[in-house]
Formats: C-alpha cells, sequence, structure tokens
C-alpha cells in the first residue's frame, strides 16, 4: 500500500512545500494552497484529498468564536474553500465519495460558521460575514449535487441539524439587497457557473421540503405561515431579476446556460411551492390567498418565449399546471382558483405550450394541454367562469384559433369549448330574462315583489339560503311567514353547502342547463330508468329522484334517502309532503318522479349534489308574485 507521503511526493515541489505546511497547521500554507488549486493537475487534487479533510475533525469545533481558537476555525475555513474550489474545477466521482463520507465531519463545522459568523453569534468574528455566506452556501450546494446514500436520500434532508442554516440562508437570500452577498459567483465542472445566491437556496430548500420538519422550521424561521408563504413567491417574482430578460441574445451559449438556470429556479421554486402545500392545508390556503397561482402563471407568462430546449420547456410547464390541478384538488374555494389562472393567461399559456411534432418528454405537454380544457369545460357551469371566457372568446379566436389549427388534438378541444361557451351564454341570457323580475330592474334576479322602492346597496339578503333579498326588514317578514321559510331550504339546498357563494350565481345557469338536459332526455332515458328504479325500489315508487350529471350528460335515478343530506333539518316526509304542497305546473315527464337533482363539478375529481335549481327558483319567485 502506497503511503500518504509517499503520494505527496508526486505533487510539485512547490505544492509539496505548502502541504506538509498545512500539515503541521500552518494557516498561511493551507491559504496559500488554496489559492493554487485552480493551476493543479486533476492527479494534483486527488492527492491533496486528505489534506483537505484532515483539519475537519468534530472534536476541534468550537462552542464559541473566541481568539483561543483562532487556528482551528482558520483551518476548517481553508480545507471547506478547499473541497469547494476542487469540486467547482473538476469532476472527479472519488472526490465527491470522499465528500459524502467526511459529511457528518463536514456538517458540524457548517454549523458553527453559520451561527457565529453569518447569524452573528459571535462577538469575535475572524471571518467577515459576506465570505461566511458564500462558503456555507457553497458548500452545502456542493453537498446536494454530489449524490445520495445507497437509500436515495440526500445527505443534506437526512442531517437536521442544517435544517435551521438552510431555512436562515433561504430567508436570507431573498430578504437582502445586498448584491455582493447575491452574486455568489460558484464554477462548477460541465454546469456552467452559479451566480445567484437564491439560485442556491432554493435548490437547497426544495431538496429538504420532504421533511416536514424542516418545513416546520422554515415556517419558524419566517415567523409565521403568512410571512413564509410571502418570501416563498418573492423569489417566483424575482426571478425575472436573476437575469437580464429583456431581449437577450438566445444564440449566444452564455446567455442560454444563464436561461436554463432562471427557468430551473422557476420549476424549483413551483415544485417547491407545491410540496410545501401538500404537507399542510394552512400552508396551501396562504399561498392562494396571496395569489401565487397569479404570480406562477404571470411568471411563466414571460418566460415561455424565452425557454431554450425542450427538457426545460417540460419541467416550467408541468410543474406550473400541476400546481393548478393540486389546488383544484384540495383548494377550499377551486372556482377562485381557476379563476385567477384564466385572468394570468394559463388559457393562452396551455394553447401555446401544446408541441405540434412528435418528442419524447417525461411529461406529456399533450395531456396537460387537454387536461386543462377538461377542467375548463367543467368549471363553465359557474358564472364567475363563464362570465370571463365570454369576454375573451372572440379575441381568443382570433389570436389563440390559428395556433389551435396547428394540432389535430388541440382544435377539437379547442372548438369543442368554444361552442360550449357560446352555448351556456346563450342560455343564461334566455334563463335571465325569465327570471328577471322587470325588465328593466338591475341587479340581483331573486328580490321581493313588493311595491317598495330601493337602491341596491339597501336589500336585506336572507341568512338563510343567501339567495333572495328584500327592500326592508318587514317584506323580509312577510315573505318569511307567507311562504319563503319553506322555500329557503330547498333554495339553500340548490345552493349547496360547498361554494354557496359561486353556486348561488349560477343558479340560472344550471336551471337552464338541467331545462336542457331534462328535455333531451326526457322523453326516452329518464321514462326507462324511472320504470327500472320502480321495480329495483318498489316500496319507493313515488318516491324517486332522478340525478342529472350537467357537465357529463349522465342521469341516474334513485330513492328520496339518497338525498335527504341535502336538506338540513327536513325529514323524508316534510320534503314530499313540501313538493306535493307547491302543486307547480311542471313538464308532463316529472309525473313520474318525485324531483330532481343535478351534479356538477366542485373540485378536480369530485362532484357536488344540488337539489334541482328549476325547482327552487320557481317555488320561490312563483309563490313571490302571488303576493302581489
Amino acid at each position: 500500500m502506497i503511503s500518504a507521503e509517499s503520494l505527496l511526493l508526486q505533487l510539485p515541489q512547490d505544492v509539496l512545500t505548502l502541504a506538509r505546511g498545512v500539515l503541521d497547521r500552518s494557516v498561511t500554507d493551507f491559504q496559500q494552497l488554496c489559492d493554487r488549486i485552480a493551476d493543479c493537475s486533476v492527479t494534483d487534487l486527488w492527492v491533496l484529498q486528505p489534506v483537505f479533510y484532515m483539519h475537519l475533525d468534530t472534536d476541534h469545533v468550537p462552542s464559541q468564536s473566541t481568539p483561543a481558537v483562532t487556528t482551528d476555525i482558520e483551518l476548517a475555513r481553508w480545507s471547506l474553500v478547499g473541497i469547494v474550489t476542487t469540486l467547482s474545477n473538476i469532476d472527479v466521482h472519488a472526490e465527491k465519495r470522499c465528500l459524502l463520507s467526511a459529511w457528518n465531519c463536514i456538517a458540524p463545522w457548517l454549523l458553527f460558521f453559520h451561527n457565529q459568523f453569518i447569524m452573528c453569534g459571535a462577538n469575535y468574528r475572524p471571518i467577515d460575514r459576506t465570505p461566511a455566506i458564500k462558503l456555507v452556501a457553497s458548500m452545502l450546494f456542493h453537498g446536494l449535487i454530489a449524490g445520495r446514500d445507497s437509500d436515495g436520500n440526500s445527505k443534506l434532508a437526512t442531517t437536521p441539524i442544517l435544517f435551521r442554516p438552510i431555512a436562515e440562508l433561504w430567508m436570507l437570500a431573498i430578504e437582502t439587497k445586498d448584491e455582493d452577498v447575491l452574486n455568489i459567483q460558484m464554477p462548477l465542472h460541465d454546469l456552467g457557473r452559479i451566480t445567484s445566491l437564491r439560485l442556491v437556496t432554493i435548490f437547497l430548500a426544495g431538496e429538504c421540503m420532504r421533511s416536514e420538519s424542516f418545513v416546520n422550521t422554515l415556517v419558524e424561521v419566517a415567523g409565521g405561515i403568512g410571512p413564509f408563504t410571502s418570501a416563498a413567491l418573492k423569489y417566483v417574482k424575482a426571478i425575472a431579476s436573476v437575469t437580464n430578460l429583456k431581449d437577450p441574445d438566445i444564440t449566444s451559449e452564455a446567455v442560454r446556460i444563464e436561461l436554463i438556470q432562471v427557468v430551473t429556479m422557476f420549476s424549483t421554486c413551483v415544485g417547491f411551492i407545491t410540496g410545501t402545500s401538500m404537507q399542510s392545508a394552512a400552508i396551501r390556503e396562504g399561498f392562494i390567498v396571496r395569489h401565487s397561482i397569479r404570480h406562477i402563471f404571470s411568471t411563466l407568462r414571460i418566460l415561455q418565449p424565452l425557454i431554450p430546449g425542450r427538457g426545460s420547456t417540460e419541467k416550467a410547464l408541468a410543474s406550473s399546471f400541476q400546481y393548478l390541478f393540486f389546488l383544484l384538488e384540495r383548494a377550499d374555494v377551486p372556482v377562485s382558483v381557476f379563476h385567477e389562472a384564466l385572468r394570468a393567461r394559463a388559457l393562452e399559456i396551455a394553447v401555446r405550450m401544446a408541441p405540434f411534432e412528435p418528442v419524447k418528454m417525461e411529461a406529456n405537454l399533450h395531456n396537460i394541454s387537454a387536461d386543462f380544457f377538461e377542467i375548463l369545460y367543467h368549471y363553465l357551469v359557474h358564472d364567475k367562469i363563464l362570465t370571463y371566457t365570454c369576454k375573451h372568446v372572440n379575441t381568443w379566436s382570433n389570436t389563440l384559433g390559428p395556433i389551435a389549427r396547428q394540432d389535430e388534438n388541440l382544435w377539437k378541444d379547442w372548438s369543442a369549448m368554444e361552442r360550449t361557451i357560446r352555448s351556456y351564454v346563450s342560455l343564461r341570457s334566455k334563463e335571465e330574462m325569465i327570471r328577471r323580475p322587470l325588465s328593466n330592474e338591475k341587479g340581483w334576479f331573486l328580490k321581493c315583489y313588493c311595491s317598495g322602492i330601493t337602491k341596491d346597496i339597501q336589500l336585506r339578503q336572507c341568512a338563510g339560503c343567501q339567495v333572495v333579498r328584500y327592500c326592508s326588514k318587514q317584506c323580509q317578514r312577510d315573505s318569511w311567514y307567507s311562504h319563503h321559510r319553506l322555500s329557503c331550504k330547498f333554495l339553500k339546498a340548490a345552493v349547496g353547502s360547498s361554494t354557496p357563494h359561486y353556486v348561488k350565481r349560477s343558479l340560472r345557469l344550471l336551471a337552464a342547463l338541467e331545462d336542457r338536459q331534462m328535455s333531451c332526455q326526457g322523453d326516452d332515458d329518464i321514462p326507462k330508468l324511472v320504470v327500472a328504479a320502480r321495480q329495483q325500489y318498489p316500496t319507493d315508487q313515488e318516491r324517486l329522484v332522478v340525478e342529472l350529471g350537467i357537465d357529463k350528460l349522465d342521469v341516474s335515478v334513485r330513492p328520496l334517502r339518497h338525498y335527504l343530506f341535502l336538506f338540513n333539518g327536513l325529514s323524508e316526509n316534510d320534503i314530499v309532503e313540501s313538493l306535493s304542497s307547491w302543486n307547480l305546473k311542471e313538464p308532463r315527464v316529472h309525473r313520474s318522479f318525485l324531483c330532481s337533482v343535478i351534479a356538477i363539478n366542485d373540485q378536480y375529481y369530485s362532484r357536488q349534489i344540488l337539489f334541482s335549481p328549476r325547482t327552487a327558483l320557481n317555488m320561490e319567485m312563483k309563490l313571490g308574485r302571488k303576493r302581489q
């Protein structure tokens, strides 16, 4: 076996002399040796490996920075500088393996440097703050890219003592305006040059986010969920300032590498926001409140024309839309989330991102685009979404239609969406004319029918159904004892409990869609299903309910007892008696069943059942007019 001294003899004489000085604990020789690394050959650097790690003994990590331990601190400092500089200039697997094997010795020193010199925990600081930030961040980043252990875990993610330093560096990088701190200048073999501390810290945080302990530490360091989500979104908003994106020369190799880093940072930011949102509903809603979708898609829209290469395109687009799809599955109010995505030009991005020639990618952008159009179709039943799309559909046809025509599948989805928007708008307009009490009256469509004259701002809203509004307290009291105490519960059942604010504004459209589907299937499908249900449920023959899937155009028949959850406080007998007492003039087909309910898209993969909007509106409006 060759001894360490024999290996050192292979070094050039001047380098050998400095290496021997390092062995004798000479700080000056160690600094000069680090300055010579750039001129050393790969073989020389491999020989010098033991020298760079020999002074990182954990027994020498002091509890506090004092003059008495200056030599130990400086030796550790130049040890880390030597390791970082070596890894920045060569791509030697043996060096990376050495780093990973010595990580448990390196981590305590990183923690010490961070606490004492970055967070200013020491009165005696032989190392200035800015060099300490760059050294610790660079060392952590090399620990990240060096590889994973045999279980596939990153060394960072399995070193809990570094969670707080990483979290504090993450906050420091986005809060500081000191360009000297942000400009880290880290050359990487075959990977270009990392020039931003923010890029480093978002990679570090993204690697550790799978740990619940790390996320909790981040929230604690930030000062709560609100400041944490705001800081994370600052990273997204700051991406455009990482590099000069004003008319960049994307044919330049340097600009191309810089753009790849920016786009990679963006994808990592979005992945970080998604990952932390998955761990905590409070964090998820905190991001929504701070308009995460708007910031992400607005930034993506700026980057989309500049993204170089298919791989970068795939990651940036896929991560953004996957975050949107996640929120539509989990958010408390998904309609608001999707509306914000539309306003941030998500539809335009979805159309322009579809590849028009066969490409091999991990995430099929065709599928993402198709999923987006499917979601849009489901959400068009909400007045808020339909109103926005109606306002822009003509512009979209002129600007996006020609792009969609280039791809057969995309054009099919586009054409179906455009037809549906125009069809729904027409249905809603016709229903508004029917449901509006007076042709010249503006405002909400369900008001009292007394002769009182009042401004809209003074109207009183029923606290139960939250649909009907009254001109005065007396009018509200009269309406309650006249009929609304019963119709209120059916209006509330028609609005539902999941997103009542949005559903109540969509009742007219939902009533029109219910009417259309009843007309299409009422002469053939529904009677057959009712007959089959009478045989299947012989004891419920007079209490059968037709369920209409509004956006899926499906229909089923079940007993009323399956839908009692809609009517809070009403028994099955109460419901039957109330519906019978209205004596509504329904179409002939309704004589074969008690009532209908509708199913609409509530969240991405879930359905919401509502009592018939048409029947509920008819109940309130027909009885209300009898009072005149």
